[in-house]
């Protein structure tokens, strides 16, 4: 018997997929079993392991709030100013943070997989931005979260990290245990539910 690796709806391990129980007419949302995720920790001022992370990442890593780069089919989100996710394809997570580790061997920085506790989903179109609404995604700056930023927030009583990908395009990671949640509170708040 060989078993084959499920996302957390049940869809291909490694793939994208659209989300086939909700229905929305003005918004699209696809499970993004296809990234993969590093969490990396800086015990010290990011200024001192910056250089050395950016050379094993292939990529900038951002150093102001909400930022986000990109480059080389990685993303890095800034989280605070001693942590970032490295989004990366699912199957390099594991020697991402072997590298990682091995740049620090004085434990100045740490990176941990989180491909199998944090479940991406993409979603778009013209409703998206009400729908995220819907669930307490309030923003008090002027312009709300720009396009190429992220921010970790509560939508719908869940733990969230949000990234604005385009004017109408939003990557939403969630725990894997409460990601279930989230895609049926999505299609209860787009009034698809039921």
């Amino acid at each position: 018997m060989k078993l084959q690796p499920q996302s957390v709806l049940g869809g291909a391990f490694g793939a994208a997929s659209i989300v086939s129980r909700f229905q929305c007419d003005t918004a699209r949302l696809q499970e993004r079993a296809d990234i993969g995720c590093v969490l990396l920790t800086s015990a010290v001022n990011a200024d001192e392991i910056v250089n050395s992370a950016m050379r094993v990442c292939g990529m900038e890593i951002p150093l102001v709030p909400g930022a986000v780069r990109i480059a080389a089919g990685r993303a890095a989100l800034w989280l605070s100013p001693r942590s970032w996710l490295i989004q990366c394809e699912v199957e390099d997570e594991a020697q991402l943070v072997t590298r990682l580790n091995a740049a620090f061997p004085d434990a100045l920085a740490h990176a941990v997989p989180l491909t199998d506790a944090l479940c991406w989903f993409e979603l778009s179109g013209p409703g998206s931005l009400t729908l995220l609404t819907e669930g307490g995604f309030v923003s008090l700056e002027r312009d709300g979260l720009p396009v190429g930023h992220a921010k970790r927030t509560l939508i719908a009583q869940v733990a969230a990290v949000v990234a604005r990908e385009s004017e109408v395009g939003w990557l939403i990671g969630v725990e894997r245990s409460r990601a279930r949640y989230f895609v049926e509170w999505l299609s209860e708040a787009s009034g698809a539910g039921g």
